[in-house]
């Protein structure tokens, strides 16, 4: 099978790939060339997660064929990895949205199930001094739930969250917030492409994409963090 990938290349050479035919799929590398050289293992480890909870994917044996459809340069004006495809210029099917949130359920669970039972001394713990912590990096997904409802809502139809001592409460009603959000979308809204004020254009479809995506990448950061974690144990 054919997986169509989008690279977006900040100007060090850094790689995002994408494969927005399958939501979620997404990862880094320090190139292009070593981007697509990961692409085979990144997208059989997508479509694993996939049939881990029960959701359409190809059999395990079936060929992983990766091809470059668009190579994106980051200029300074963007300045990240985020990106703008073409093929996210198609309008979202009211049809498709059950689909997301599905998907959405699913990394939130694999999440809350990694990281909600840590013990405080765990979560509060840096690998390297000066770098996030889990809680810090808990606290990061849930604003940027918020954040991404600003890309293509009024900002000012957005509440704000007070102050919460508790991640795991900010993480609920941010979500929770988002679910209803995006469930109620107009055609209008699915189908509009607005730029924010760097510039960079958004549309419903990339929405979607970014909250899979950037969950994912934070729980594979957590992972990696009790990695090093359990090393320092041992």
């Amino acid at each position: 099978m054919i997986y169509e990938i989008y690279l977006q290349v900040k100007r060090t050479g850094r790689t995002h790939a994408h494969v927005p035919g399958w939501p979620g799929c997404n990862w880094l590398a320090d190139s292009p060339e070593a981007t697509m050289e990961r692409a085979v293992e990144a997208i059989a480890w997508h479509l694993a997660w996939l049939r881990k909870y029960g959701k359409p994917a190809p059999q395990q044996d079936e060929a992983i064929l990766p091809r470059l459809v668009q190579q994106h340069a980051s200029t300074a004006r963007e300045g990240n990895l985020i990106g703008f495809f073409e093929s996210e210029r198609q309008p979202v099917m009211p049809k498709e949205i059950p689909g997301f949130l599905d998907l959405m359920a699913c990394s939130r669970s694999e999440l809350l199930e990694l990281a909600q039972n840590l013990p405080e001394a765990v979560l509060s713990w840096s690998p390297v001094p000066g770098s996030w912590p889990i809680l810090e990096v808990l606290r990061h997904v849930a604003a940027a739930e918020r954040w991404y409802l600003t890309r293509i809502l009024d900002p000012a139809t957005i509440p704000q969250f007070k102050p919460n001592r508790s991640v795991w409460s900010r993480l609920e009603a941010v979500r929770a917030l988002a679910l209803e959000r995006l469930a109620g979308l107009s055609g209008a809204e699915l189908s509009q492409i607005s730029a924010d004020q760097s510039g960079e254009l958004w549309s419903a479809r990339k929405v979607f994409r970014r909250y899979l995506e950037h969950e994912r990448e934070h729980t594979h950061h957590i992972l990696e963090i009790l990695h090093a974690h359990t090393l320092r144990g041992t």
